[in-house]
């Protein structure tokens, strides 16, 4: 039951410590990337680069399955949000030769890309931040006084913030209200939450929830925060359970106001960026990951560690041969 971890891109932590757990159970874990220049690629117990043509994406598959099948591979990760999507399409393939995917159903993936089209299907079932999907929805907001200054403009398939742009007034609604790729919330005044959830892959129960509270952002990551509990946060992350189809680990944005109200702004069926600051409060969802992977089904267990511990990112650095 090796493991392959996709696209890990900068996130050496994450492969560390998937060979932390794997290792102790006699398991591998290898990496692959697309790029030499993936810091994250290099940690693996052994690591692949191979060419990924956006044309012909059939043959990355096939180079992916033949390396499964060479180094006994039975599981598959990735990282990145694009390749949610790719690895659904090829699911059938991939269980047809005996090959895991941790993923969620596809038609949840789909949904997550479209920020406008998540809102409207689920603002019933979770407490969402209020969405329009046009710049005159978004002027009517703010003329019928339910919305007021300043506004957060951001497109509609986007991430890592790209794209984002802060509304103060009408004049700067030019520079978007004619591009039909943007979304319009209004500005919440509070604090910013990042949430590691992980739903049971066997039952598809949510049975580890770890919280922090954002203090900086860097490049759409969380930089620095602090882990804290929220029983009200806790009891809006459960909602999500009416959500069907949800498996592993998933990465929840939420806002809370200063007058207390919670509201998620953002769900990524995947791990978050921030994700070590879990791991290093004891929350090891590697080890729920294995273990669902074994045939064993993971108890819900909450509030599983202390508050008040910081996380602080700095820079590594990574020295190779280029012509290794």
């Amino acid at each position: 039951m090796n493991l392959l971890i996709l696209s890990p891109g900068r996130r050496v932590e994450i492969v560390e410590y998937f060979k932390e757990t794997f290792h102790a159970a006699g398991r591998k874990v290898y990496t692959l990337d697309m790029s030499p220049y993936a810091p994250a690629l290099y940690s693996g117990d052994e690591f692949f680069r191979i060419d990924k043509d956006f044309n012909h994406l059939d043959k990355y598959i096939n180079d992916i399955l033949g390396i499964c099948k060479e180094k006994t591979i039975s599981v598959i990760l990735t990282l990145i949000d694009p390749e949610l999507v790719l690895l659904s399409d090829y699911k059938d393939l991939f269980e047809s030769k005996g090959i895991k995917l941790i993923l969620c159903d596809l038609t949840f993936i789909k949904q997550t890309f479209d920020k406008f089209g998540f809102y409207n299907t689920y603002k019933d079932i979770i407490k969402l931040v209020d969405t329009v999907g046009s710049y005159e929805d978004a002027v009517a907001r703010i003329e019928n006084g339910k919305w007021t200054f300043p506004l957060f403009a951001k497109l509609r398939d986007g991430s890592a913030s790209i794209g984002i742009k802060k509304i103060s007034n009408y004049a700067d609604f030019e520079v978007v209200k004619d591009e039909k790729k943007y979304i319009y919330q209004p500005f919440i005044d509070g604090s910013e939450y990042g949430i590691d959830a992980y739903f049971d892959m066997i039952t598809g129960e949510l049975v580890s929830v770890f919280m922090k509270k954002k203090i900086a952002m860097r490049a759409g990551e969380t930089d620095k925060a602090v882990s804290v509990k929220s029983e009200k946060v806790l009891n809006e992350v459960k909602k999500m359970t009416k959500i069907k189809g949800l498996y592993g680990p998933i990465d929840i944005d939420v806002f809370v106001s200063k007058c207390g109200d919670v509201f998620i702004n953002e769900i990524n069926p995947r791990f978050g960026g921030g994700h070590p600051h879990a791991y290093g409060c004891g929350v090891n969802f590697m080890k729920l990951i294995l273990n669902n992977l074994e045939g064993k089904r993971n108890e819900p267990c909450f509030n599983n560690y202390k508050e008040g511990i910081m996380m602080l990112k700095y820079n590594g650095l990574l020295f190779r041969n280029i012509n290794e």
